[in-house]
């Protein structure tokens, strides 16, 4: 109201001076030329066009007093601000693992399945640390571990593998319903190597229905090993996957 009042004040005192400037020269006219007419003629044109653009100044200004859309459009961009946010929170729940089983020895077991000799054996959980019975289900003289709920898991071992010969090569494979899901880690000998251990850090995911079990295994083509069942160089972890 404040703009609009000041732009009709103006064009007011604008018409006035006009007005005022007409009156003279028609009373004066014993000293007004066809000159003096045509300057009066140029400012009555001139006042009618600041009149105008006066005129369109206070239409601008109303039609900003009566926009309600800029409020809509501030509601959507807090509303897209707030969507963000929780997509954002979803996307750190994508990351976010709950530990579920962890042990620190690992030896070998040769007690099961087809995995009953010194070339092809299961690992064994030994000193177990944290084991979650809603998650997991260790079975087999700590071989098996049933995979409980549905969904993502992160397997992770850290473990020593010992009695690594020349020329020979090594595995450590996931088994899923004792198939092979993938290998975790392998490692080639040259008939140069004379090193006897090898160390294993691998890390993979593993989906499971709410039902399948999952095995470690170490398996080689041609030479006998082990795994060195320290606490010092063996772990394993299980973490379960918020979604």
């Amino acid at each position: 109201m404040g703009n609009a009042g000041t732009a009709l004040g103006i064009i007011g005192i604008l018409i006035g001076a006009g007005a005022i400037g007409f009156a003279f020269f028609v009373w004066n006219g014993q000293n007004t030329t066809n000159s003096d007419l045509g300057d009066l003629t140029d400012e009555l044109n001139n006042l009618k066009s600041d009149f105008n653009n006066l005129t369109d100044q206070f239409d601008i200004l109303t039609e900003l007093n009566n926009v309600t859309g800029l409020d809509n459009f501030t509601d959507a961009l807090n509303n897209l601000t707030g969507a963000f946010n929780n997509l954002r929170g979803e996307l750190n729940n994508l990351t976010r693992t709950i530990v579920v089983g962890m042990w620190d020895t690992l030896h070998e077991n040769t007690d099961y399945g087809t995995h009953t000799s010194a070339l092809d054996w299961l690992f064994e959980f030994g000193d177990n640390k944290f084991n979650d019975t809603d998650y997991i289900s260790v079975s087999n003289t700590n071989t098996r571990i049933t995979l409980l709920q549905p969904g993502w898991y992160r397997i992770h071992i850290s473990v020593l593998l010992g009695n690594i010969d020349p020329s020979s090569s090594y595995w450590v494979r996931l088994l899923k319903d004792d198939n092979i899901e993938l290998f975790l880690d392998r490692h080639d000998t040259s008939s140069a190597d004379v090193i006897p251990w090898y160390s294993v850090d691998s890390s993979a995911f593993v989906y499971s229905d709410g039902t399948n079990y999952i095995e470690l295994n170490g398996w080689s083509n041609s030479d006998a090993f082990y795994s060195n069942a320290g606490n010092d160089f063996n772990q394993l972890t299980i973490e379960y996957v918020v979604l």
